[in-house]
């Protein structure tokens, strides 16, 4: 979740421009200047409300859900079988750290925590005649925008063994058959994580690893991502679709090499001596295919390091080269000025982005430009955020336009059977029925 070095190395020039649109604001807002944006979804049309398809058989639908607060994705492949990608809730200190930047307000709502609208909306969305549980939860890595943020004044769980927040209070609401994340069994990686206990990141790490230590005392399955490995998490039938796999790509620095199953270790472990290290690097990173059709999810890798930082603050150069070319791709470290290097891009190369942001310096304006730019890789492309500051597409201005079809809501891709196709639906985010607000598509995939 940390911001990258370069942003606050150049807060004066980012200060400065958060300050300029927020006059523009102003001005916008007494008719002096240009009209504000509409950053919400639009009102759903008159008549029967529209409503997203329900999932069947065949069909794989990858949720990006927006509450306002932090990552979170929920993936239902061609056989029914689920997973969650991250879980998390906005770290309060951290925001008054890094004022004037704004975070987004709670999407639907701040009357409950972003883990029960997480719980909620996988409720409305999971495939119909059958219980509601994820087989897989995911957290690509410990910061709290991805795994929960804890306080004092965090409920306990039914349980009474820990807290809940972000992935921990999902888990009390669903079921979670198998919890995976970059670090089990041992958490040694790479330093003592539990002997971490100084930040909100920690503090929230060790209540995760509270709940990590009951499920095991009661048989339910924790289990580090291996990376390298084809279908570790896998589909239930298998046998039905045979061209559905995830590839594990990357995990707690190792990256897989391209062949068979074997992945090198690309940070090099003796580099951290303690707990003051960023997680970021560290996050897991999966590709998902489907036929023809290829998604990339890589938590918050670092593509774009400052010139103080070592060669392995770049993780997207060496991820890039593993996984080739997708269809769609949801961005690095929510679209910080850090990530989204050429060398990903031209790698890649995918039709449909989708951004999951929720702070006002997401994205920065080199991510946009290098997004748009045309020089790493020629065809059209279209981004899709969950959310966006009225101030960073003021101060970013027309360019966003050019490539951006949707700011706010809750992007969900609607993957065709075998693969073929695709949709992008934008669902409503701002009340509980999330009902369709946009279409994108068919798009060929490929």
């Amino acid at each position: 979740m940390a911001l990258p070095r370069p942003i606050r190395h150049g807060a004066a020039a980012i200060l400065s421009r958060v300050a300029a649109a927020a006059v523009l604001c102003i001005a916008a807002a007494a008719g002096a200047g240009p009209p504000a944006s509409n950053d919400r979804p639009p009102a759903p049309a008159s008549g029967p409300p529209k409503v997203l398809p329900p999932w069947t058989e065949g069909y794989l639908y990858i949720h990006h859900i927006s509450t306002g607060r932090g990552n979170a994705a929920y993936v239902v492949m061609p056989d029914g079988t689920s997973l969650l990608i991250d879980a998390g809730e906005t770290d309060q200190e951290f925001i008054r750290s890094v004022a004037p930047l704004k975070p987004f307000p709670p999407r639907p709502d701040a009357e409950h925590a972003a883990g029960y609208w997480i719980a909620d909306y996988i409720r409305q969305f999971a495939p119909r005649g059958r219980p509601v549980a994820l087989d897989y939860a995911l957290i690509t890595h410990f910061h709290t925008d991805h795994m929960g943020m804890v306080t004092p004044s965090s409920p306990l769980s039914a349980t009474g063994a820990y807290r809940l927040t972000g992935v921990t209070e999902v888990a009390d609401l669903i079921p979670i058959r198998t919890l995976v994340d970059r670090a089990a069994p041992l958490y040694t990686t790479p330093v003592d994580l539990r002997a971490c206990h100084e930040s909100n990141n920690e503090k929230t790490l060790a209540n995760y690893l509270k709940m990590v230590d009951y499920r095991r005392q009661h048989g339910q399955a924790v289990v580090g991502l291996k990376p390298g490995a084809l279908d570790q998490l896998h589909l239930q039938d298998a046998a039905r679709f045979p061209d559905f796999h995830i590839r594990n790509i990357a995990s707690s620095g190792a990256i897989w090499t391209g062949h068979g199953e074997q992945a090198e270790q690309y940070i090099p472990l003796e580099a951290i001596k303690d707990c003051r290290f960023d997680e970021n690097p560290f996050s897991n990173v999966i590709r998902i295919g489907y036929g023809p059709f290829s998604y990339y999810s890589g938590g918050d890798i670092p593509g774009v390091p400052s010139y103080t930082q070592p060669y392995w603050r770049d993780m997207e150069t060496p991820v890039a080269a593993v996984v080739g070319p997708v269809s769609a791709m949801t961005l690095d470290h929510h679209g910080n000025r850090d990530t989204v290097n050429g060398a990903i891009l031209r790698a890649l190369r995918p039709r449909v982005i989708v951004q999951q942001n929720w702070l006002s310096a997401q994205p920065g304006e080199e991510v946009v430009v290098r997004l748009a730019s045309h020089e790493f890789y020629p065809g059209p492309r279209e981004v899709f955020a969950t959310g966006m500051s009225p101030e960073t597409r003021i101060a970013i201005g027309p360019l966003m336009d050019q490539i951006y079809r949707s700011y706010a809501g809750h992007v969900v891709i609607r993957v065709a059977p075998g693969g073929s196709t695709y949709e992008v639906f934008i669902l409503n985010d701002a009340d509980e029925t999330r009902e369709v607000v946009q279409v994108s598509g068919p798009y060929a995939a490929g």
